[in-house]
């Protein structure tokens, strides 16, 4: 593995935009290969190509209620029809023989609809003596049939899970009912992380006067695994050049599809990443964003992988996972859609936007109240749902302002805690 203690530094161009860095990095990537998984393993993967229904839904006409399947009328009495009752069909098995015309049979919700059956007429609406069915003919003019014809649902060969989209468990309950066994997907990406620091102590170790536990490690990794890839392995380096360059290469050993970094960026004398990556003969895509946090962030490439410099703090490091990361790891999964967008939120309580003029990012607390998009911002050790996309130099943003949001769950229903305690 290349490497060495001199170091050098080149410009990776001007800074870039929040969309602009997204831009990039979709540029650089392309789709995993798939791979053959069993359904049950199914849940949140991307296809790699559409799959289709190989059966019509229903597969063959069958009834919607417990009650009586009618020929066309027989007998007329006055305002009701009578029938001959000549059978039973239960779920699960075959008519015995077609009706013909005023007979009935006894049918249960799901079985299969005799030949020259007209409709079904639910228990409720009829009555039974000595074997005759009796119905008001009210009921027989009513345009509900009670039936479910084949392929009325779905029919034969239309897609029911399209290539790019993941899988939920309703694509799953489709898949299985028909018979799809196994699924070509997208591989989910392997993640190698590297947090630098050299006052950091892995989660359990001792702490030293001026050291802390490194929390990026662990929120990393959640965070990974919550956007469908899979952790590797987890290393912390201190902030020298030779631990950075052995940790990236023990990383390189274990062939990821994705490293993320943390700390170690920006012009100090100790930020080694940027330094280390170039030394390594790594490809740098750019090193500086007009966002903040993350005007020190990289994207680059090391050894033909993919590689994330994040700064050090969790938050920032929170942030830039789901404004970045996440694009990148959504587009190797194979998600067709993987920029995620900004909606348009109401404030609920006052937040002001940073010292830079340039694009702010802060944590947000969504809800819905009325069915209008409210937030605030995380008060506390509250859990954002959201992140504000706020602009203007040290700009104050009041009550009953618009403004841009990215979701990253869904917003709670319930108007009262869109304030907070």
């Amino acid at each position: 593995m290349p490497g060495g203690s001199s170091f050098s530094s080149r410009s990776a161009g001007p800074s870039l935009s929040l969309a602009g860095a997204g831009s990039c990095i979709l540029s650089q990537l392309s789709p995993l290969p798939p791979e053959t998984i069993p359904l049950a393993s199914g849940l949140g993967r991307v296809p790699a190509t559409s799959i289709k229904s190989t059966r019509p839904k229903p597969s063959f006409d069958q009834s919607t209620r417990d009650g009586f399947a009618l020929a066309e009328p027989g007998e007329i009495e006055g305002n009701h029809s009578r029938f001959r009752l000549v059978g039973e069909i239960a779920a699960g098995s075959a008519p015995g023989h077609r009706l013909r015309p005023g007979q009935a049979v006894r049918i249960m919700t799901g079985a299969r609809i005799p030949g020259g059956c007209s409709r079904v007429v639910p228990f409720e609406e009829c009555r039974e003596e000595n074997g005759v069915v009796i119905v008001a003919r009210q009921h027989l003019g009513r345009p509900q049939l009670h039936i479910r014809f084949r392929g009325q649902d779905l029919a034969r060969d239309r897609v029911i899970a399209r290539a790019g989209e993941p899988l939920t468990p309703d694509h799953l309950l489709r898949l299985a009912e028909n018979s799809w066994t196994e699924l070509q997907v997208h591989r989910a990406p392997r993640v190698a992380i590297l947090c630098s620091g050299s006052e950091l102590v892995e989660p359990g170790g001792t702490l030293r006067p001026g050291q802390k536990i490194s929390g990026n490690s662990t929120l990393l990794r959640a965070l990974t695994e919550q956007e469908g890839g899979r952790c590797l392995l987890v290393r912390t380096a201190e902030d020298r050049p030779e631990a950075i360059t052995a940790a990236l290469g023990e990383l390189l050993a274990h062939h990821p599809d994705l490293i993320l970094t943390t700390g170690g960026m920006g012009p100090g004398k100790f930020d080694l990443m940027e330094r280390t990556v170039l030394a390594m003969q790594g490809t740098v895509h750019y090193n500086s964003l007009r966002v903040r946090p993350g005007k020190s962030t990289m994207f680059a490439h090391l050894a033909a992988v993919p590689l994330f410099g994040l700064p050090g703090p969790p938050p920032a490091v929170r942030l830039l996972f789901h404004e970045l990361v996440t694009i990148a790891l959504r587009r190797l999964r194979g998600e067709r859609s993987a920029r995620p967008g900004l909606q348009t939120a109401r404030l609920a309580e006052p937040v002001r936007s940073g010292k830079s003029a340039h694009l702010n990012l802060k944590g947000a607390f969504a809800c819905l109240d009325q069915g209008r998009l409210m937030a605030r911002p995380v008060q506390g050790q509250e859990i954002a749902n959201g992140i504000f996309h706020l602009r203007g130099k040290n700009r104050l943003f009041t009550p009953g302002e618009d403004v841009a949001i990215r979701l990253l769950t869904s917003p709670y229903f319930s108007q009262t805690i869109c304030r907070s305690s």
